[in-house]
């Protein structure tokens, strides 16, 4: 497990290995949960910023505290504007976000309750390609999965 931690520290960058990854209890599970979390979310063609605010509003949406929160404050260290992270907070979309940016955000709030290829239609009117679709797609699955492991485990959220 150290390779994977240290793996972890450094992409990250916050210096700790953050609770969703840490009780996982088996190597295999742990290797898991970040290689999906690592390959969707901080790699691909959607910038990070866009796929934790996303993440934010599925966990919101859900009810799920632990991404809710951590994701804020990684908003937050980068530079994201009180505003849009207030609005976040509170589980609503600002209308003065960029046309994309508001679609990928109504998407992920309706297919954290509802998910269904109609929701597609959405975002290709804004003109997102097939690849961006794919990845929106796969941060919904992400951010599902880590709220339901974070919810059903009774993970606490890190200290912030």
């Amino acid at each position: 497990m150290e390779d994977v931690t240290s793996e972890i520290i450094h992409d990250l960058g916050f210096g700790v290995v953050p609770n969703v990854f840490a009780y996982a209890k088996s190597t295999d599970t742990q290797i898991a949960l970040w290689k999906a979390f690592r390959h969707v979310v901080l790699r691909g063609v959607l910038p990070r910023t866009v796929k934790e605010m996303m993440g934010v509003i599925i966990s919101q949406t859900r009810g799920s505290r632990y991404a809710a929160e951590i994701h804020l404050h990684a908003l937050m260290v980068q530079g994201l504007e009180a505003e849009i992270l207030d609005a976040l907070r509170r589980g609503v979309l600002i209308p003065t976000l960029p046309g994309r940016v508001q679609a990928l955000l109504q998407f992920a709030q309706a297919a954290a309750v509802s998910p269904h290829p109609q929701l597609l239609i959405g975002l290709q009117a804004v003109g997102l390609s097939e690849v961006e679709i794919q990845e929106a797609v796969a941060v919904v699955g992400v951010f599902t999965l880590i709220n339901n492991w974070t919810d059903m485990l009774e993970i606490p959220v890190d200290p912030l």
